[in-house]
């Protein structure tokens, strides 16, 4: 399960990290911001005392699952008939329970040599059945079960990660709205697959499967394992069958239903025997020429992981389908993963945001979450922090270090935002809600904590650890220790403290870092400044560089106590102490340096984090008395060095923080580095970093560069183009005001919001269509960006517009699946009352 988006940086990239991300970027940070200012020494953050949550109790095992479905479309009900095989795990049994919410079950029957009624009870959540005798761990036995689902008549709960709890999905079912395909799909995790066929409903159970789906033969359809046969029926319809031999969590059943174009694509890498693995990607039929393009890289990544965990992919075939409306990111289930809408882009916008990220992650999952699954929610970390370090791994290899570290310090800074508010153990046992588990810590924190293992162990320990867990507990369900006893067992070396300070209590080291150079020795000091009634005094091995007369040494050294000293001989004054310069240790850090120093940092540091944080900290000048005075140095030629070589950094992500800088401060002096903002504007590698020095020059001057804009709106990335004409509507050039028919008809958010802002203010009373078609999308991201919008253009309307408009917000505030897309319409509506 993903909520995590794309790490490709377009205009609005806070606002995809804003739609799906999880509860804590919700919140009012401000509020917690003045409370740790004003009590610095108490922690703000809570840790949840919810009851303990065991895993399930199983006293059968469900072997296989044989489902038979067809479809009601007009009462959006699914027809069913389910044949489930069991046997005791140990204890004899005369009963059994199965989950099934909010069914219509018609009969329960024994299959044997003959079919044996049973007796049951059935409260619309649990079905508990009377078996005909007792049964022993030997005995094996069938259930027949005919039943009606009728997903739409359940009370509707989910998350703000998962955010319907429904199971069973139908889209736009009467085929009324004409901006909308007709689809049916479904959301298994946690426990929703019950809403649509009755099972054991938790993740330490496992069971091969078959499903045979009968749909119009308009339709295609997708489910799990390998397709056997697509058989065309008297009735107009086809009966798919579609069965997966290898046992998974029944959370990860699904089926897609829709008309696709689908996109066959093939292994190309020689290191494994592939037995001709199928991988197809299914999009809208508009997306079928693109489909290559968004998901192109899935057969390297499938090479990458299986050779980097030395485990070949385990499935049958691996499909990738885009749904309408889905309730969440994306969903890893087995084999076949379905992604949001977001995903369907042509290769235009591909140019300003990848999905590599959300792809890997998915496809990840397909060794840890369904090969190994963890037992109970409480172990979901063994799922989610895998597959969000996926990312890492995969960015790494195909994009380089600086791009990967980027993408961590993205989501570290995610999971610190969440800590502010609460911080809980990553296995935590104690929850209200098992929803919660899916948070900033399960998926960023998590993801952070394998980095750090991964250092402290090595790569080659690491990754064959994890090739001995996937080994060991290969289709069966895991919990944390053992994935801890895979690496003691490989290192020979204890583990616990790793793991209990890690995955078993709550919070991260907040580290102090002193140094002070002294008659030939370096002696530095770091404190832990943590809450420690909470939160543990870690141990922690870290890499210290020293830098002395231009020359680097590195040592590896381990703290251990809540505060500690260290001293090391050293010739002269260091140029630079560096604590953890690659950024190891996930931790919040402090270590005062002075601007010599930091511009020192910056340009001898090779990695990302070396280099960034050193602009960071120049930069920041939060502490400062009086701003006048800190910006001084801005002044100076060491700036001026500085800032230019950010500018020119090798890596786009250091670049674009230096633009940004520009926005922020008053920069002296601006004549000297407009050649080096021309330059990134008209040719920078990254679209999103030529759009940003676009907007930079059109602010300094907005007439000087028109030459520019017009050459940018020939560009083929949406993000220059859109840079480049909201800069030539704010110089207020005649041509490009005749030329603005040839943009209205573009889908594209970086189009549409210069647009809107345009339309705004020359006042353009003619356009409300316009607005009305463009909020009508079903496109998340685009809604919550034009909202504010929106509201001032229905401002300037007559009352007949400005009502249906105001309808239209009213509709959004009701019925959109993200509560801050809600909020933020009604707001909007409020004010516009």
């Amino acid at each position: 399960m993903s909520f995590s988006v794309s790490t490709g940086r377009f205009l609005l990239i806070s606002l995809l990290l804003l739609l799906f991300s999880c509860k804590s970027l919700t919140k009012n940070d401000k509020t917690i911001q003045v409370a740790e200012k004003e009590k610095k020494n108490v922690p703000t953050f809570k840790t949840s005392k919810g009851p303990y949550q065991p895993s399930r109790t199983r006293p059968v095992d469900l072997l296989h699952t044989k489902l038979e479905v067809s479809f009601d479309w007009k009462n959006q009900y699914l027809n069913g008939v389910a044949y489930l095989t069991f046997k005791p795990l140990f204890y004899p049994q005369n009963k059994l329970e199965l989950d099934a919410k909010g069914m219509d079950i018609h009969s329960v029957e024994l299959v044997n040599r003959s079919v044996i009624p049973l007796k049951y009870l059935y409260n619309k959540e649990k079905l508990d059945i009377t078996l005909d005798k007792i049964y022993q761990r030997e005995d094996t036995f069938l259930i027949l079960i005919k039943y009606t689902a009728k997903p739409n008549e359940l009370k509707k709960g989910g998350s703000e990660a998962i955010t319907d709890d429904r199971g069973l999905y139908f889209i736009n079912a009467d085929g009324k709205d004409p901006e909308k395909p007709v689809q049916i799909w479904t959301q298994g995790e946690t426990e929703s697959n019950s809403c649509w066929f009755p099972t054991i409903d938790s993740p330490n159970e496992k069971t091969t499967q078959e499903m045979f789906i009968t749909v119009d033969s308009a339709f295609n359809v997708l489910s799990n394992g390998e397709l056997v046969y697509q058989k065309a029926n008297k009735d107009g319809t086809n009966t798919f069958y579609w069965k997966q031999d290898l046992p998974h969590s029944p959370y990860l059943f699904m089926m897609a239903i829709g008309k696709y174009s689908i996109t066959e694509d093939h292994m190309k890498d020689t290191r494994f025997d592939w037995d001709n693995l199928k991988i197809n990607y299914y999009v809208e039929p508009q997306y079928g020429k693109y489909a290559k393009d968004i998901f192109g890289n899935t057969p390297e990544m499938i090479a990458f992981f299986s050779s980097l965990l030395n485990y070949k992919y385990p499935w049958d075939k691996y499909s990738q389908v885009v749904v309408r409306d889905y309730v969440s990111g994306a969903m890893e289930n087995t084999s076949a993963t379905i992604f949001m809408e977001a995903l369907q882009s042509t290769d235009r916008e591909l140019l300003d945001e990848s999905w590599d990220p959300i792809i890997a992650h998915e496809l990840f999952h397909h060794w840890f979450g369904d090969l190994v699954t963890a037992e109970s929610w409480a172990n979901l970390p063994l799922n989610e922090s895998f597959a969000n370090y996926s990312e890492y791994l995969w960015l790494d290899y195909k994009y380089g270090k600086d791009e990967a570290d980027q993408h961590a310090e993205t989501e570290e800074k995610q999971y610190f935002d969440e800590a502010k508010q609460k911080q809980e153990p990553l296995i935590r046992f104690h929850y209200f809600d098992r929803e919660d588990m899916f948070d900033r810590h399960s998926y960023n924190k998590g993801g952070r904590v394998l980095h750090t293992l991964r250092k402290v162990v090595g790569d080659s320990a690491f990754f064959e650890a994890l090739n001995l867990y996937l080994k060991r507990n290969q289709f069966k369900p895991a919990e944390i220790h053992d994935l801890r006893l895979a690496f003691e067992e490989v290192t020979g070396t204890d583990m616990n403290w790793f793991f209990n300070q890690w995955f078993l209590a709550p919070g991260h080291p907040d580290l102090k870092i002193e140094s002070q150079y002294n008659g030939g020795m370096l002696n530095i000091s770091i404190e832990q400044q943590q809450d420690t009634l909470r939160t543990p005094i870690y141990r922690i091995p870290f890499r210290l560089d020293v830098w002395v007369n231009g020359v680097k040494n590195t040592y590896r050294l381990e703290l251990t106590k809540a505060k500690q000293d260290f001293s090391l001989p050293c010739p002269a004054q260091p140029n630079l102490v560096h604590f953890d310069p690659d950024n190891e240790v996930l931790s919040k850090k402090s270590h005062e340096k002075s601007d010599e120093q930091l511009i020192f940092q910056f340009k001898n540091s090779d990695g990302y984090f070396g280099r960034k944080d050193a602009l960071v900290a120049y930069f920041d000048l939060s502490k400062a008395e009086n701003q006048e005075l800190a910006q001084a140095k801005f002044k100076t030629k060491e700036f001026e060095s500085l800032l230019k070589g950010a500018l020119n950094d090798r890596f786009w992500g250091i670049r674009d923080f230096a633009l940004d800088q520009f926005s922020k401060y008053v920069i002296p002096n601006i004549e000297n580095y407009i050649p080096d903002l021309e330059k990134i504007a008209a040719s920078d590698t990254k679209p999103a970093v030529r759009a940003q020095a676009i907007y930079l020059l059109s602010s300094y001057d907005n007439k000087r560069f028109v030459d520019m804009y017009y050459k940018g709106l020939d560009e083929k990335a949406y993000s220059v183009v859109g840079a480049s004409l909201s800069s030539l509507l704010k110089a207020k050039d005649s041509n490009i005001e005749k030329r603005i028919s040839e943009f209205e008809s573009i889908d594209n958010i970086n189009i549409i919001i210069p647009l809107a802002s345009y339309f705004i203010n020359v006042k353009d009373t003619s356009r409300y269509l316009w607005f009305k078609k463009n909020m009508q999308t079903s496109e998340d991201r685009r809604v919550y960006a034009l909202l504010s919008y929106f509201s001032q253009y229905l401002a300037i309307l007559p009352e007949e517009e400005k009502n249906d408009g105001k309808q239209l917000l009213k509709k959004i505030s009701e019925t959109n699946k993200h509560e801050v897309i809600r909020n933020t319409a009604n707001y909007y509506l409020q004010m516009l009352k």
